[in-house]
């Protein structure tokens, strides 16, 4: 035939194909009949294997595929195998060698015949064989070895054959959930000229086994019958030893399920399901598992990590013939007796959430899961089936966020991103309400062989744990439990606590206790505004804080003026809330907070601080004030609520000094929530603008604080130690201090001789000067004390019941201060004293608080004279005295007070050190001559204003 009409018949030819309609498509499925999909299990002697643990001979799957057509154009080519292994059915890739890429791409070389192989693994790697039915093949089935192969990034293992040069390489991939830990053969990308319809695949038990020695590397397919075994054995044992591939699961409770999954190149997909019975002979299976327990810093009081290990015997695993034991499914840890959690471990510390949680996998990066921060310590697990160990870390769940809606869980996550291992187990830290004490429990533990488990909190600063707070004998409790067969076990854990916290020695039975105080005003110049701080703080080796008071300077005074108190239901209502909710929206009124409060928590040098807010309050155990401090108890992610504790302020009645005692003031907590707060540091700043006012003396003075420690147990206070601890306190520049005191003195009623006139008194001190200390007025000597009128005097017990008798009044007195709102009065008592005559008090009352200024009245020059010393060191900006007269009057006039002009004596000394003389007149109403007595005129004599003459002597 000519070319053109060859090339017209071929155009002819295909035109013709083209108009030809499609043939329809064919399915794409197992073959039906059950003969689709098959699996089996081979023991010894080709008996059914079934013992749980045990290593089989081997294990078959077979895979018929429902195709039309033949050779390369059949329908329905298959292209993706997956098959799914029951959880529990392990291969061991460390078993043997594994077969590197290049020797499985180079085509194996036979001395007999032409090997359809295209691999030429040694036969150490072999661990089973692959049957094919192909048109390749001629329609019949070959088999080709199975080789343990270099697995790529990312996988566990590998196992491939190359028939005919078409490589088919199944790549396991770790299925684990709830305990489960099972694997999932994929193969992807077979070859349509490679038309597979029937696939045989059979993993051996034992590879070494001399039984496969007839199926291995140019012995398969091409052996002599009788000669097989002997051409080609694996060598001699101690060149390659015995080791299991394939172990049966430890279960026994249901069948064995197979699942099957298939795709083609043309999209369809097929399933299909297999099982095989149960498996027998759990209740024999061996566990004993060894465990360890060491805490890195074996002292008192001192932040620690901690180690827990458990090994187990997996010689069965990896011995063929022998048998795996039990996994261990939950531990239960009970770490050592006061081995607590460390709430210094909370600075910076964050939280891993469950969604941070679900996302680890095998290959996420650092932190694209659980977070960097909330890393706690490291999980490291061996098992046989990984040439290296598998690490990982701690991780701090969220709080209440976890599978146990906890305060208090972990996360261990441990992986291979080379080798795609991921260990995923989720653990609850339960503590004792009580004492602290920590229980770790770790439930369904994943059915993994390992033969080491290490967990490991971290050591440092700031490790999550505390020790217990006395030497001696400690032991971690442990409580194991398979997932079946063994008994659970119960292990003891000694250890010692050998020294005391930061190189101290061992504490005794109890404790030492010195807490250190400092404190002071942030400018301490006298008399001025400033705020005012205290720190308070213990080491690790002394005993905690159980309750606290203190006594301030003489003069360190809070303007309560203007400045609200908080309501007794803002205060429970605070104790009731989050940390988080008080710190947001404060339930006490801003008007009454005067300052704010940090409070340092946990072992170790760097506690944790906790912010709080210092509130003006209302009545409180016997007291008409007192101060209430809300502190956060939020350390870290952990949030414990609100510490709520209030003081009673007590004012003394003399001095006006403040202090905060015992006995008003709430206990300070130990635990909450389980967790030892382990109180160290205290920091108290009342920092209200215009608030505190300083001494108007630069005498040296010191703040005192008591402290009670918490002995030797801290729920009985029957053993608790007393403590003081001092802080110097000294205002400076008093002499910049002006000291200008005014003072008027007048009688009010008849002025003839024998007559019992009223007497007022007023002084205005100046503003801004220094507080006066000392008073002494001598009245001029036309007035006497009539002692006839002392009908009635206070004694000191009446006045202290504050049940003196109504006749002991002799007088009203009020002083305005600019500390508060409205002025301070009350009676005037005359009281029993030691001297010659009583005392003159003045029971000053005011917004909840008292004081009584006592004088002495005596007689100088013939004139009465009443002192006072000791003045309370707070300013006034006006006080008046109003004494009685008529029938209630003690002064009495010895001559005609118009007669001349009368005046007094005062003498003031400053709290500062300076004094000042006055000769203040004394005012009078005199009577003018009778005419003018008739027309109703009257006068007021007054004696000249004198100027202050000089200093009083100091």
């Amino acid at each position: 035939m000519s070319r053109p009409r060859a090339l017209a018949a071929a155009l002819a030819a295909l035109l013709a194909l083209a108009a030809a309609p499609a043939p329809a498509r064919a399915s794409f499925g197992f073959a039906p009949g059950g003969e689709g999909f098959e699996v089996a299990l081979a023991g010894e002697g080709e008996a059914p294997a079934g013992e749980a643990g045990s290593h089989p001979a081997s294990f078959s799957a077979s895979f018929a595929f429902d195709l039309e057509g033949e050779g390369p154009y059949t329908e329905g080519d298959l292209r993706e195998l997956e098959l799914e292994l029951p959880p529990g059915l392990i291969e061991n890739p460390t078993a043997l060698p594994t077969c590197s890429a290049a020797a499985f791409l180079t085509a194996r070389e036979s001395p007999w015949e032409q090997s359809a192989s295209g691999e030429s693994c040694p036969d150490s790697a072999q661990v089973g064989v692959l049957s094919v039915r192909s048109s390749r093949g001629g329609g019949e089935t070959r088999d080709f070895g199975l080789f343990n192969l270099a697995p790529p990034p990312g996988a566990p293992s590998e196992i491939g054959a190359s028939p005919w040069g078409a490589p088919i390489v199944f790549v396991p991939e770790i299925r684990q959930a709830d305990g489960d830990y099972g694997i999932t053969l994929k193969t992807r990308g077979f070859t349509q000229l490679t038309d597979v319809s029937r696939l045989g695949l059979t993993l051996w038990g034992t590879p070494w086994s001399v039984r496969h020695d007839d199926r291995r590397g140019n012995c398969l397919n091409e052996e002599e019958p009788a000669f097989g075994r002997a051409k080609c054995p694996i060598g001699r044992p101690r060149d390659n030893p015995a080791s299991a591939y394939l172990t049966l699961p430890t279960a026994c409770e249901a069948p064995l399920s197979f699942s099957a999954r298939a795709s083609s190149w043309q999209g369809e997909t097929a399933s299909a399901a297999a099982r095989l019975p149960a498996l027998e002979g759990c209740p024999t299976l061996g566990f004993s598992p060894k465990a360890a327990a060491q805490l890195s810093e074996p002292r008192a009081s001192s932040p620690s990590g901690y180690t827990f290990d458990i090994e187990a015997d997996q010689s069965g695993f990896t011995r063929p013939g022998g048998r795996a034991a039990s996994p261990l499914r939950t531990a239960r840890v009970e770490l050592p007796e006061g081995v607590t959690i460390n709430p210094a471990v909370g600075s910076g510390l964050g939280v891993c959430t469950p969604a941070g949680y679900a996302a680890e996998s095998p290959s996420s990066p650092p932190g694209a899961g659980c977070p960097n921060e909330s890393k706690i310590g490291d999980f490291t697990v061996k098992t046989p089936i990984a040439a290296k160990a598998i690490e990982g870390s701690i991780y701090l769940a969220e709080p209440f966020e976890n599978p146990f809606g906890s305060l208090i869980a972990v996360y261990l996550i441990a992986k291979s991103p080379a080798r795609g291992f991921l260990v995923k187990v989720a653990g609850e830290l339960d503590p004792d309400p009580g004492s602290g004490d920590l229980t770790a429990t770790f439930h369904d533990l994943p059915q993994l062989p390992y033969s080491d488990l290490q967990i490991h909190f971290r050591e440092g600063e700031r490790s999550p744990l505390a020790t217990p707070p006395r030497c001696g004998p400690i032991s971690t409790e442990v409580q194991l439990t398979p997932w079946r067969g063994g008994a659970v076990r119960r292990l003891s854990l000694p250890a010692q606590i050998l020294a005391g916290a930061e190189g101290a020695p061992c504490p005794g039975a109890l404790a030492p206790f010195s807490p250190r105080a400092s404190g002071g005003s942030l400018n301490p110049a006298a008399g001025h505004w400033s705020p005012f701080y205290l720190h308070l703080t213990r080491t690790d080796s002394e005993q905690e804080i159980t309750s606290y008071s203190a006594s301030f300077p003489p003069g360190l005074l809070g303007k309560l003026a203007g400045v609200a108190q908080c309501p007794d239901q803002a205060i429970a209502a605070a104790q009731s809330r989050s940390g988080a909710e008080e710190l947001a929206h404060p339930d006490c009124p801003a008007a009454s907070k005067i300052g704010r409060t940090l409070a340092g928590y946990g072992v170790g040098p760097v506690p944790d601080y906790a912010a709080g807010n210092l509130y003006l309050a209302g009545p409180w155990r016997g007291s008409e004030l007192s101060v209430v401090a809300i502190d956060s108890a939020v350390v870290g992610p952990f949030d414990l609520g609100m510490i709520v504790v209030r003081s009673a302020i007590r004012i003394d009645t003399h001095s006006a000094r403040a202090t905060i005692d015992a006995t008003g003031t709430d206990p300070i907590p130990h635990i909450r929530e389980g967790i030892p707060i382990h109180l160290r540091d205290v920091r108290v700043y009342v920092d209200r603008p215009g608030f505190t006012l300083n001494p108007t003396s630069c005498d040296p003075f010191e703040i005192s604080s008591a402290l009670n420690g918490s002995g030797a147990a801290f729920a009985t206070a029957a053993d608790d130690t007393l403590a003081t601890a001092t802080a110097p306190y000294q205002a400076f520049d008093c002499g910049a201090l002006g000291f200008r005191p005014r003072v008027r003195l007048s009688l009010k009623g008849p002025t003839r001789r024998g007559k019992r006139p009223a007497l007022a008194v007023v002084v205005v001190p100046r503003a801004g000067d220094a507080n006066i200390s000392a008073a002494a007025v001598t009245l001029p000597a036309s007035l006497f004390l009539d002692q006839t009128h002392l009908k009635a005097i206070c004694t000191r017990a009446q006045f202290d019941a504050r049940n003196c008798p109504p006749g002991s009044v002799y007088g009203h007195a009020r002083v305005w201060t600019p500390l508060l709102g409205s002025p301070m009065q009350g009676p005037v008592y005359l009281r029993a004293s030691g001297h010659t005559l009583p005392d003159l008090v003045f029971a000053l009352r005011g917004e909840g608080f008292e004081v009584d200024p006592a004088g002495r009245i005596d007689s100088v020059s013939g004139g009465i004279r009443g002192s006072f010393a000791g003045l309370p060191d707070a300013p006034v900006s006006r006080f008046e005295l109003r004494m009685s007269g008529g029938r209630r009057g003690l002064l009495q006039v010895a001559e005609d007070l118009c007669a001349h002009a009368q005046s007094a004596n005062a003498r003031f000394i400053g709290q500062a050190g300076k004094g000042r003389v006055f000769h203040p007149g004394v005012a009078v109403r005199c009577h003018e001559a009778k005419h003018r007595r008739r027309h109703g005129h009257r006068h007021k004599r007054r004696a000249p204003r004198l100027e202050p003459q000089r200093r009083a002597p100091r």
